[in-house]
């Protein structure tokens, strides 16, 4: 079946806490099947045109069914777009994977090799800027997510140990065993290891799962690597950037997500650190129903999937697109068991969303 047409669409979604992220979905037309509905997670278009119209050129005409060549295809072409390559390729790659599920009457992760496990424990984002602005509505965020049966959050540090652990000491204090903190994320603020040590002191006593990425020097964070008790994750985005980080022992798990070129990409990322011995968690909370959809095959289905993960879109956005949200039960998170992705589009929610001027 050939693809006939891309066509292009910005979205975007209210967060809780009032930010707006912007989705650019995508739908693939072929000559003779469905329509297979992908999405550039958390990425605003000021280009949404020019992006459809490469999109047209590179893939019209090319067999849907060859995910893995359209996926090199796409791979080494450069967008030049305010949306970022590997979102960009990301789309493309969840919607291949929608349609040929679809195709083939299976949900997406029997095309990554099926269950390894029925569900995806997840996370809540809570920021330390949160908490530096306004001390109760960030602790009311926890609140909420209590409300909704939900208990694992992690945490943005926000540059003030002492901050930081007042705020997580105060949580504990108000909710005691009804929360329990997934991990401290530095972001990679640090540039040097023993200023990352000294502050990781501070707040190590409140029982992350692990820490993540200290430092975006890789030597500065295998240092810290060395000094610390806990895993401790690294964002990564592609092979090379896999090998260097086996290589320094600058992680001791990787952070992987489907914004970075799709499931095809990343599950060469999986496999990568499976051989290496490092265990893996699916990362970032910024997609939309048909991001979360995917990131959630992808997870179930990797034997090394075994960290904590983060998206929590269901929690965090309050819309989206789909007729249904993905189900999100004490943490956990859901795959669909339709076909392809199982993301049923509301064609008037849609119209909501839609960004006009794009």
């Amino acid at each position: 079946m050939k693809i006939t047409k891309i066509e292009t669409i910005q979205i975007e979604t209210p967060r809780y806490y009032g930010h707006i992220s912007g989705h650019v979905l995508v739908k693939v037309h072929v000559d003779d099947g469905p329509v297979g509905w992908g999405e550039a997670s958390d990425s605003k278009a000021d280009d949404l045109g020019a992006i459809a119209k490469q999109y047209n050129e590179l893939l019209r005409g090319q067999d849907a069914g060859n995910i893995g060549a359209i996926h090199q295809l796409l791979w080494g072409h450069r967008f030049n777009s305010t949306v970022s390559d590997r979102h960009l390729v990301s789309a493309i790659d969840l919607a291949l994977y929608d349609f040929n599920g679809k195709v083939q009457g299976v949900p997406a992760y029997r095309l990554m090799g099926g269950k390894m496990r029925e569900r995806l424990y997840c996370c809540y984002p809570i920021f330390g800027w949160q908490v530096k602005d306004d001390f109760e509505q960030a602790a009311g965020y926890l609140q909420r997510l209590t409300d909704l049966g939900h208990h694992l959050f992690r945490y943005y540090v926000s540059g003030d140990s002492a901050l930081d652990d007042r705020f997580l000491s105060e949580m504990k204090s108000r909710y005691g065993d009804k929360i329990k903190l997934k991990s401290l994320d530095f972001s990679g603020r640090f540039s040097d290891w023993e200023a990352a040590v000294r502050y990781a002191d501070v707040i190590r006593r409140h029982e992350p799962y692990h820490f993540e990425q200290p430092s975006r020097d890789m030597r500065v964070s295998a240092e810290f690597v060395r000094r610390v008790d806990l895993p401790v994750t690294w964002h990564i985005n592609t092979l090379d950037q896999g090998f260097e980080a086996i290589e320094k022992r600058a992680c001791t798990a990787f952070n992987v997500a489907c914004v970075s070129g799709g499931p095809t990409n990343i599950r060469k990322i999986f496999a990568l650190a499976e051989a290496a011995g490092f265990r893996c968690l699916i990362g970032t909370d910024q997609e939309s129903t048909l991001g979360v959809s995917a990131q959630v095959s992808v997870g179930i289905s990797q034997p090394n999937t075994s960290l904590p993960c983060d998206p929590m879109g269901p929690v965090l956005y309050t819309a989206s697109p789909a007729t249904e949200r993905v189900r999100a039960e004490g943490s956990y998170l859901y795959p669909f068991e339709g076909p392809g992705l199982g993301v049923a589009i509301d064609e008037d929610k849609l119209r909501e969303l839609t960004v006009a001027t794009a």
